[in-house]
């Protein structure tokens, strides 16, 4: 098997206009599919004795990644996760944003990336194949200040990783905050959820929250608390003593500014599967899966069900326009902003 690119354009009146599907696979047989809506993640699969085992969740219908309740597989932006009250202020200039969850906003905007079309090119060499998805954010997007141009690179290389390549430029000081956003599953067994897989971060403490899942700029010690993931624990094991399970910010414990560093690592003991992540971003997200509510079906026809699939989303610090004490996320004018993490499989 060598490694390839395939592309197809799709019509579908459930979409705002003309897209592609694109999957790059390994020699190895790994592929990941892409689409230009949402530059998301539609799927990565591996190919064993000629069966294709999914790693991630996708949607059965295609119109639901049209609407993408979930936000399966996207890229977030202009700012991923929530910022509190729909505002901020750089300096003495307020903006307020548009609002997409009661009174805050999330994952950028009803109008963010996540739900756009991008524009996409692809390239080849010896040891990866690669689509690089583009975008431009007119100033006021959302309420964000600035004309931005971003891309997001998906990279696939021979030794089955997936490298994930983001940056922007604006040309007014702005607040920037990209991720991905994949439902990761790495079990055989297709009814199986996540509850079972182990899980390690390299984190030792959170953002506290307040009622409405917003930072209020605490951090807590996650020693003695369900939150303690810095030795690999299952994700159930202690998942009942929290409310409605894991949707929190884990703040990096050995974080170097511009390298890629450790950060987590996913494994399904049943199979002995691992993706193990590497990232420059300062912290991760991590959800549990806890508003997967059964109104969708899975790619084999099975309902997708709470915690039947987890995200790791490695970003700045969500709010983080909001308190002065965490780290910035605004990129001053004409400064590039830079992200790259890796999700490198083992044991497939």
């Amino acid at each position: 098997m060598q490694a390839s690119i395939s592309k197809n354009i799709k019509h579908d009146p459930a979409f705002p206009g003309e897209f592609e599907v694109i999957t790059l696979t390994n020699s190895k047989g790994l592929s990941v599919t892409l689409s230009s809506f949402g530059a998301s993640v539609w799927a990565v699969e591996y190919e064993k004795e000629g069966v294709k085992i999914p790693l991630t969740l996708g949607y059965q219908e295609q119109a639901d990644w049209a609407t993408n309740p979930y936000y399966f597989g996207v890229t977030v932006g202009r700012v991923a996760n929530r910022i509190g009250k729909a505002q901020f202020a750089i300096g003495d200039k307020h903006y307020p944003l548009v609002k997409n969850e009661g009174n805050n906003q999330l994952h950028g905007g009803p109008g963010g990336f996540s739900h756009r079309i991008w524009h996409s090119e692809t390239q080849t060499n010896d040891k990866s194949v690669s689509v690089i998805f583009h975008i431009e954010s007119q100033d006021g997007d959302q309420g964000f200040p600035g004309d931005l141009t971003a891309k997001v690179e998906y990279q696939l290389t021979e030794d089955n990783e997936l490298i994930i390549n983001y940056h922007a430029l604006c040309d007014q000081t702005t607040p920037i905050c990209l991720t991905n956003h994949t439902y990761w599953n790495l079990s055989s067994d297709a009814l199986s959820g996540i509850l079972y897989h182990q899980l390690q971060l390299d984190a030792d403490r959170i953002l506290a929250l307040d009622e409405e899942q917003i930072p209020n700029g605490e951090l807590i010690a996650v020693e003695g608390s369900a939150h303690d993931f810095r030795s690999p624990k299952l994700v159930g094991a202690d998942i009942s003593e929290l409310e409605n399970g894991y949707d929190h910010y884990y703040v990096a414990s050995n974080h170097q500014s511009g390298q890629l560093n450790f950060i987590a690592r996913l494994t399904d003991p049943a199979s002995g599967r691992e993706m193990e992540i590497l990232s420059t971003e300062v912290g991760v997200q991590f959800y549990s899966g806890n508003f997967l509510d059964g109104s969708r079906k899975r790619e084999n026809g099975e309902l997708i069900n709470k915690h039947q699939g987890l995200c790791l989303e490695t970003h700045g610090f969500p709010n983080g326009v909001n308190h002065g004490h965490f780290p910035s996320m605004l990129v001053t004018k004409g400064t590039p902003y830079t992200q790259t993490t890796v999700h490198r499989f083992k044991h497939l």
